[in-house]
């Protein structure tokens, strides 16, 4: 009589982790992702110093095309008086060393109305406030020309052929723009209808710096005091001014210098990106500063002249 084999009995194996060894993998996934994140940001980071350096490079070819057409490179403030202003001899100069044959006359000619061909004044840019272009500001005018649309939509117009009127806003024959601008990166930080220009940092909101040798505080040393003379008048309307104020603790005070207090690039200009942190400092010998608070938001200013980031 066949008998069947009792059946082996085999233990039970669990499967899968214990809570203690799902805890220990996670608290080293953990260690191995905070040690990694360090190396990811410097990489990102790296990545997006050389983007901005790289577009800084193209407003460079820009600069080096509008002084091929004009013989002078961009100046970095411009004072423009209102209708029946006056003009300043240093503004005057500048204007005058780009466009020869520029009409500087504040007031159309008498008799004439709207909508006459010869009604202009200011080269045909017909203000009626006081302008006063800053570095920020002459970046993108002098590299895009006039301006139409509104903001975050504007397109950069380049100016008018004809050596009178090169800052009318209409007509086919015109020189420029130099630079493409995108216009999803303009902004107005002083709300006077001429715009400035951010880099491409996630969320910036302060525009690039232009400092130029054209400029007429180029190679000067800048300070705030108070009370308010006619000295810091021409602080608050300067190349440095971007924020509206001689008081405002976002604007640059003055050239970035190198030993000797001579400027970076002395007879050239200096574009400056603020960096992540969108301030720019407060210029001046730039030596690395280490832990020092007061020069921290320096550090990560991005220029043409130090090829990246100050530091």
């Amino acid at each position: 009589m066949n008998r069947t084999a009792p059946r082996q009995q085999h233990p039970n194996h669990r499967s899968g982790f214990s809570l203690l060894e799902l805890l220990a993998a996670i608290v080293i996934i953990a260690i191995l992702i905070s040690l990694l994140f360090p190396a990811i940001n410097a990489v990102r980071r790296r990545a997006q110093i050389t983007q901005v350096s790289a577009e800084m490079t193209q407003f460079e070819q820009a600069i080096a095309s509008f002084k091929a057409l004009y013989g002078v490179e961009p100046p970095s403030s411009l004072l423009i008086p209102p209708l029946n202003g006056t003009w300043t001899a240093s503004s005057q100069s500048k204007v005058r060393g780009i466009w020869p044959q520029f009409e500087f006359r504040t007031a159309p000619p008498s008799g004439s109305m709207p909508g006459d061909p010869n009604y202009y004044w200011n080269g045909g840019l017909n203000n009626t406030v006081e302008i006063h272009l800053s570095g920020a500001e002459c970046l993108a005018f002098f590299l895009g020309g006039r301006s139409t649309g509104a903001i975050r939509q504007a397109a950069m117009s380049g100016f008018s052929k004809n050596p009178e009127t090169p800052w009318t806003d209409v007509g086919q024959n015109r020189d420029g723009p130099f630079f493409g601008f995108d216009s999803g990166r303009l902004v107005d930080v002083d709300t006077d209808q001429f715009l400035e220009y951010v880099d491409p940092l996630p969320n910036q909101q302060t525009p690039y710096l232009f400092l130029s040798s054209q400029g007429k505080n180029y190679h000067a040393t800048n300070s705030i005091v108070a009370p308010i003379t006619p000295e810091t008048v021409l602080f608050v309307q300067d190349d440095f001014d971007v924020h509206g104020g001689f008081d405002n603790s976002k604007d640059l005070r003055q050239i970035y210098t190198k030993s000797g207090n001579q400027p970076h690039r002395p007879n050239g200009y200096q574009i400056i990106s603020p960096g992540l942190d969108g301030q720019y400092g407060t210029g001046g010998n730039y030596v690395s500063p280490g832990d020092v608070d007061a020069r921290k938001p320096e550090q990560d200013n991005i220029t043409n002249f130090a090829g990246g980031a100050l530091q």
